[in-house]
């Protein structure tokens, strides 16, 4: 976010100060965002022993620690910020599994064709200039029979269009919002099988916040994730962010 005295013509950057203030934050509504994407990734992805697992935007860590607490998984992270990378390295006892975090491009992974068993790319899709590549990208390195699972701003949700006329106050700031019809078709093409969707939610998955100011307003937050949670059981596609899980289909199968 950008401060009362930051020039207007400073290119928007992504930190760790950043992020751990947005995600680890007391607002009630951010909190429980982050820890309802944790529970997302884990239960969509179902990390066993073993799996050779790429992260594609691993950030600070923040989903990558539950990863790691979930399964003696071979992880591998990979993010375009050295100062990210830096921070994820400082986790005391993870820092063996930290040091294989690397500064790569989503769009050019350094990574042979089939190399991993389930690929994971959480809340950094719409954030790439060519988002196309690099979901190609990931396909390519995964495995016959491996999944992949990546999540997508929703042009559905009834806040799109708030959240794209808010991001133009950040100068060089990029956030893409897709129809969830689209995004399918997108995999398909790239022949995944659609495993399984979930959605974040309507209201509880967007806020406003400041030492002052929560909008939605604290007080409501049990009310709109009770209604949050009937949402996404009948109208799942206007969630503001959609997981998707797919499986990387066989040679002899895609078509």
């Amino acid at each position: 976010m950008l401060s009362k005295n930051t020039p207007a013509s400073t290119p928007f950057k992504w930190t760790p100060d950043f992020w751990q203030s947005w995600r680890e934050t007391d607002n009630p509504y951010r909190r429980f965002k982050s820890k309802h994407d944790r529970q997302i990734a884990l239960t969509l992805l179902s990390p066993h022993p073993g799996e050779r697992t790429l992260e594609v935007g691993c950030g600070y860590g923040w989903i990558s620690r539950a990863l790691w607490r979930e399964a003696k998984i071979e992880w591998v992270g990979i993010d375009r910020s050295e100062t990210m990378i830096r921070k994820l390295r400082e986790g005391g006892d993870v820092v063996s599994r930290a040091n294989f975090a690397l500064l790569a491009d989503a769009t050019q992974l350094p990574f042979p064709n089939g190399y991993f068993d389930k690929v994971l790319c959480t809340g950094v899709l719409m954030h790439i200039a060519d988002d196309d590549a690099a979901l190609a990208e990931m396909v390519r390195v995964l495995r016959p029979n491996g999944r992949l699972l990546c999540s997508f701003n929703n042009a559905l949700s009834p806040f799109s269009f708030a959240a794209r006329i808010w991001n133009l106050r950040k100068p060089g700031f990029v956030q893409k919002f897709r129809l969830p019809e689209d995004f399918r078709r997108k995999l398909a093409r790239l022949g995944m099988q659609m495993e399984s969707v979930a959605g974040d939610g309507v209201f509880t998955s967007v806020s406003l916040a400041s030492d002052r100011l929560s909008l939605p307003p604290r007080f409501l937050f049990s009310t709109l994730r009770a209604l949050d949670r009937w949402i996404m059981v009948h109208w799942p596609t206007l969630a503001y962010e959609i997981w998707y899980s797919a499986i990387r289909k066989p040679p002899e199968c895609a078509s």
